[in-house]
């Protein structure tokens, strides 16, 4: 649900749990095989990407009740990095310069807001 890469696709198998990842740097012939098998079965269901405005917002959300109650300089900091082209690359480039408890804080956030985004979306497929 993360993967940046948009050559790389993934389904879920929701009868196995299996998840099947086709990626454009695959053999032809694998790939082709994959793209039967999925297409030829109502087991498969893709999954998508989490949406780049629903990221930023988990990083905007952190900058403000997570950051900003403790470090008004650091979430000060991450606030400006938000902001305009390149704000994910910023934001993580910006963080690292805050200092590693908020490095750690951030990647516990994210991974907070994944795991309740994959759980939302299987009760939706499953």
């Amino acid at each position: 649900m993360e993967d940046a890469n948009l050559g790389n696709t993934y389904y879920l198998n929701t009868q196995t749990g299996e998840v099947l990842f086709l990626s454009e740097d695959d053999d032809m012939d694998e790939q082709e095989q994959l793209a039967e098998e999925i297409e030829g079965s109502n087991d498969y269901v893709r999954i998508e990407r989490i949406p780049s405005s629903e990221v930023y917002h988990w990083m905007s959300n952190f900058v403000d009740k997570v950051v900003a109650p403790k470090d008004q300089r650091a979430a000060q900091k991450l606030s400006t990095a938000l902001h305009g082209k390149g704000a994910f690359r910023r934001f993580k480039g910006t963080l690292y310069t805050t200092g590693q408890q908020w490095t750690q804080t951030w990647y516990d956030w994210r991974d907070q807001r994944l795991k309740e985004a994959m759980e939302a979306w299987l009760r939706e497929v499953l």
